[in-house]
């Protein structure tokens, strides 16, 4: 009986989970404690000890108006974690983003000083051109990648579904983390080469989350895209090579999971008087934040 008490309100001590790791994000030079979460609602130490152990229910719409605001981050992102419509390593994600689709500017500025001072007496256009070809993300390349795969599992309608991927490509090994195995909340998968076989293995019982979807998508581009660790790259250039595997692993993971075809296929049949972000991330089985930036990118880009 003590145990149910414990978590009599288990979306409540979920939210509290996830002011703290938004705070820690926000601070992440600075210890963050327990009653730095329970002050956002006025709390003193005892209510805070409730709320972080499911004891208290918070619920109220201003209450989910101050986390909003003392976090400045979006109030239905607060409201689907205290409706339990969200966990937290689910919310996190949503409020982190799904990674950039571009190079960072300021990781570009940095590479390009550095790049410059490296070979300052022995400057040439073969340089320069092997900076500008290292920082380029080969979009259509990866698109064809992508195109390529789709059509092996006959893809022609969302949702992906990942096992069919995995079943074509017998190198690709999918499997859940055993149950003595751990991973930090950050650390939800994991993905290696061992014995000519790549493997991908994820924290059990995540597997229709849309996060994890994502992230297994963006492991599967170390398997299909080229490897940028390659001895042709540039010395000075390789400290920058993890920036720009991400961006090229995000872009892959976009296409892979809603290409530009098949959502444009299903904005064709969608409910305008519902929530199309809503709707079309139903359909993908994916977050509503990544449909978002998805759409934003359609519009943005020519391909």
């Amino acid at each position: 009986m003590k145990k149910a008490d414990a978590f009599k309100y288990p979306n409540s001590a979920n939210l509290f989970k996830f002011c703290r790791k938004v705070l820690d994000h926000k601070y992440g030079g600075i210890r963050v404690i327990d009653q730095d979460v329970g002050q956002i609602l006025g709390f003193d130490p005892a209510d805070c000890s409730h709320w972080k152990k499911g004891k208290k229910n918070i619920r109220s719409i201003q209450a989910m108006k101050n986390i909003a605001s003392h976090l400045g981050i979006d109030e239905k992102l607060v409201v689907d974690v205290a409706s339990g419509d969200l966990n937290c390593d689910e919310a996190y994600y949503e409020y982190t983003g799904y990674g950039s689709l571009e190079i960072d500017g300021k990781v570009l500025d940095k590479a390009k000083k550095e790049f410059h001072k490296k070979n300052i007496n022995c400057w040439s256009k073969e340089k320069e051109s092997s900076f500008k070809t290292f920082f380029s993300i080969e979009e259509k390349v990866i698109i064809n990648k992508v195109n390529e795969i789709h059509k092996k599992i006959k893809f022609l309608e969302a949702p992906l579904y990942i096992p069919e991927i995995i079943a074509q490509y017998p190198d690709i090994v999918l499997q859940p983390m055993d149950n003595n195995d751990t991973l930090s909340s950050q650390q939800v998968i994991q993905h290696y080469w061992e014995d000519k076989k790549f493997h991908i293995r994820y924290t059990l019982g995540l597997e229709l989350k849309p996060f994890l979807r994502y992230k297994i998508s963006k492991a599967l581009a170390s398997y299909f895209l080229p490897d940028r660790k390659k001895s042709e790259v540039n010395e000075d250039l390789k400290p920058f090579t993890a920036h720009i595997q991400d961006v090229e692993s995000n872009v892959f993971a976009s296409h892979l999971l809603a290409p530009k075809e098949l959502i444009q296929k299903e904005l064709n049949g969608i409910n305008i008087a519902k929530d199309i972000i809503v709707q079309l991330a139903e359909s993908f089985w994916v977050s509503k934040s990544f449909i978002n930036q998805r759409l934003k990118d359609i519009l943005q880009s020519p391909h």
